[in-house]
């Protein structure tokens, strides 16, 4: 039944990350303007982070160009305009043509993150959560590249997020209301994104709605409240997401792609990388010790023990539920819980209907055997008149009126042969 469950549930289960677009308004525009005999593209970027930006052109006719295409560059932050091609025709006195494409991301291609950078943990002093999705653990939602380094933090909502490292807070989303695992939560999840000192960008995605409570250029410092835990967009509960970030050309392209980070605790600190089912204490006072581990073979065990009347014999029977199945069953909400059990029980009716008619339509096959009448059980040492009188069911005037009827048909014969010709005559009757 179990394992039927589990089977309808993998069905209504689907995996998938929400986080907002930044370039649906971030203040940044490339342009082409008119210059001289030509036109230049230009970048403006009056957002606090700079901008990584492919631009290319397509449909060219009679161009020529200062610089090959692609071009990528990285565009500063603070309203500067940053000068990116020029295209002239290519010869004087005939008309040219081209149409240009371009695609951008918030972050610098060529930051690395520092070899020693450490995080804090992005809730308050003094309170203990478990990390859910971690690198090297069971993954249901991390499978793109700017989420597999990724982690999931169990907070409730309302808890108060913080900031992991310094930085500059370059971008928030804070208008979104819902959550939940439907496909028009995609994308409507409330965020933040603060650029670190070495380029990398922290992500801390999920807040609740009104749970935002930094903006965009503020300069804030490790362990900053910029907002609280929530559940907005494709979301199955309250959790923090936390990434770091960074931008990489990827082929004839710009991605965003996570990297891998190291928390801290303690004074003095101890650094350690997130592991799934750690339960880790944000306690930045005392000396640090590495955290705990919930044991992958030991998550969900359960056991059944029952003992003797005497107390002298014992018997456990144990069950243990896989530390991967055991988190992706904790992420499905409880309407797919419901779902899956309503399903369970439909295809179990289905099932025993389509048993009991098999059993019918096989009994109705099989070939119908004439009745054969029981033998008459041994009756050894019995009179003729006794075995009448059993044979009538223990009425003695129905076996005198039998006996008598043998009488009137055979005059002369005995009382015992009387009373064997009517137990007879009485069996062949019920034939």
């Amino acid at each position: 039944m179990l394992r039927c469950l589990l089977l309808a549930l993998a069905v209504l289960v689907g995996n998938q990350n929400s986080l907002a677009d930044p370039s649906q308004n971030y203040p940044f525009s490339i342009e082409t303007e008119k210059e001289g005999d030509g036109h230049r593209i230009v970048a403006r970027n009056n957002g606090p982070a700079p901008i990584s930006v492919k631009v290319s052109i397509a449909d060219s006719q009679y161009i020529t160009t200062d610089r090959p295409f692609p071009v990528f560059a990285v565009v500063p932050p603070g309203g500067g305009t940053l000068y990116l091609a020029h295209i002239r025709p290519a010869m004087t006195g005939v008309g040219y043509s081209f149409r240009t494409h371009s695609s951008w991301v918030l972050g610098d291609f060529n930051a690395q993150q520092s070899p020693d950078a450490l995080y804090r943990l992005p809730y308050r002093d003094g309170a203990a959560y478990r990390i859910g999705q971690a690198p090297g653990g069971p993954v249901t939602t991390h499978t793109t590249p700017d989420s597999l380094y990724a982690v999931d933090i169990g907070l409730p909502e309302g808890a108060p997020i913080v900031a992991a490292r310094d930085g500059v807070v370059i971008y928030t989303e804070a208008n979104q209301v819902y959550g939940g695992q439907s496909p028009d939560m995609v994308s409507k999840a409330n965020e933040v994104r603060i650029l670190h000192v070495d380029g990398t960008i922290a992500l801390y995605a999920h807040l609740a709605h009104g749970g935002v409570y930094v903006y965009p250029g503020q300069r804030v410092t490790a362990g900053t409240q910029i907002g609280l835990a929530g559940s907005t967009g494709y979301s199955s509960g309250p959790h923090l997401h936390f990434a770091v970030e960074t931008v990489v050309r990827s082929g004839d392209g710009l991605a965003m792609v996570s990297v891998p980070i190291q928390f801290y605790v303690g004074n003095p600190p101890i650094a350690f990388a997130p592991r799934f089912g750690m339960l880790v204490a944000a306690d930045y006072s005392s000396p640090g010790r590495m955290p705990d581990v919930e044991a992958p073979q030991m998550a969900g065990k359960a056991s059944v023990t029952t003992q003797t009347a005497t107390g002298n014999r014992e018997m456990v029977i144990s069950f243990e539920v896989p530390a991967p199945l055991r988190a992706w069953l904790l992420l499905v909400p409880a309407w797919q819980w419901a779902i899956g059990t309503v399903s369970l029980i439909f295809l179990l009716t289905f099932l025993d209907s389509k048993r009991k008619d098999w059993r019918r339509a096989t009994k109705m096959q099989e070939p119908t055997l004439r009745s054969r009448p029981a033998e008459e059980p041994l009756r050894h040492g019995l009179s003729a008149r006794d075995k009448l009188v059993i044979a009538c069911g223990g009425d003695r005037q129905r076996a005198d009126r039998l006996q008598e009827y043998e009488y009137h048909r055979s005059p002369g014969i005995s009382n015992e042969e009387a009373a064997q010709r009517a137990c007879e005559r009485l069996q062949r009757d019920r034939h």
